[in-house]
């Protein structure tokens, strides 16, 4: 089957640690733009098949922003500065509860084990963020559930890959993922999904080998994703 991904993750701005609004340095109609209340920037990097292309074009947006802005700091995650920040996801199909419920659990499993929990409660509570949130688009829709998964090169390809594939189990595999994880802990779930899988496209295995790298690390959301990125030699 074919279809593509896209995403819009939002960012917060620090200069010297401290927070700025990003429309003091980005326009709202540009490839690194801004979210609607424009204190917060938004990268558009259009939509591809594969994670790893879609990965790329992220890099090329956030290097350009970085150039645009060369005294700023980039910082994702859930909540930062007061401010909930997303990771909504697009995804060119129509939006059957069936694949909602993957994305969630797929999804939702990365969350657990790579997430800042006290920033993803925060965002929740603040009303975004909660499962099975999308929105019907022109294209097919966008999965609003996920906070911004820009940390790394690494955290993004994962995120876009397990994207795709929670859309190929449902639809190609005929999995239920609720039913496949069942009681199991989130990590040893998501360990085990390559071979749960009957159809892993050639664009997400690069993606399955750094989930498997991932989850043995412990993640600090609070710094700036530029170094992560090779955008910036770390201090």
């Amino acid at each position: 089957m074919s279809f593509t991904i896209g995403c819009d993750p939002e960012l917060i701005c620090h200069r010297n640690g401290q927070f700025v609004p990003a429309h003091n340095y980005f326009k709202s109609n540009s490839s690194f733009g801004l979210d609607g209340c424009e204190s917060t920037a938004e990268i558009r990097p259009g939509f591809s098949e594969s994670p790893v292309d879609l990965t790329a074009k992220i890099y090329q947006i956030l290097d350009y922003g970085h150039d645009k802005a060369p005294d700023l700091e980039f910082i994702s995650g859930h909540y930062v500065n007061d401010y909930s920040i997303g990771g909504h996801t697009h995804i060119s199909i129509d939006p059957i509860p069936e694949v909602i419920d993957g994305l969630d659990i797929v999804l939702g499993s990365l969350s657990n084990c790579i997430d800042d929990k006290v920033q993803r409660q925060k965002r929740e509570r603040s009303g975004y963020g909660k499962k099975g949130a999308y929105r019907r688009k022109s294209y097919g829709f966008e999965y609003r559930t996920p906070g911004s998964f820009l940390l790394s090169p690494s955290v993004t390809l994962v995120h876009l890959t397990l994207s795709k594939l929670a859309v190929v189990g449902v639809l190609e595999d005929k999995i239920d993922f609720n039913e496949l994880k069942n009681r199991q802990h989130s990590c040893t779930f998501l360990k085990s999904l390559k071979h749960s899988l009957h159809t892993i496209p050639d664009d997400c295995k690069e993606g399955l080998k750094e989930l498997d790298t991932l989850l043995g690390k412990r993640l600090n959301w609070n710094q700036d994703i530029l170094p992560n990125w090779g955008l910036r030699r770390a201090a």
